[in-house]
């Protein structure tokens, strides 16, 4: 699975002292370490609706999933709850049956847009 990382953001990580000399392999003797997590990102599957690469997205589609991430956080109907990066909303609209309040923030426009009309007088 490839891994939601910017390349400003990924760094090549030195050895530590502590390790034996020629035990771990370095980004310097390795010269395509950087070029296969970038090829992995790049061979993902493009979705049309939503252009996610800008924002190192992922869309969670299974509804078992969130239905397991909403039962194990034992939600009760006085609980106000925070989601951070709801996207479409397949796990808000799951927390808004068991939550007393629900707060998302969303930078993406058009997923804000998107979870505004799914979720319109829920």
């Amino acid at each position: 699975m490839p891994r939601a990382v910017s390349a400003k953001l990924s760094r090549q990580h030195e050895p530590s002292a502590g390790l034996r000399p020629g035990s771990a392999r370095t980004a310097a003797s390795n010269p395509n370490a950087v070029h296969a997590s970038n090829q992995n990102s790049s061979a993902t599957t493009k979705n049309p609706i939503f252009n996610t690469d800008k924002f190192g997205q992922h869309i969670l589609k299974n509804p078992l999933v969130a239905q397991g991430i909403v039962d194990k956080a034992n939600l009760k109907p006085t609980d106000m709850v925070l989601e951070v990066g709801p996207g479409t909303g397949n796990l808000t609209v799951r927390i808004l049956e068991k939550a007393k309040k629900t707060t998302v923030v969303e930078m993406d426009p058009r997923m804000a847009a998107e979870l505004s009309k799914r979720v319109q007088g829920k």
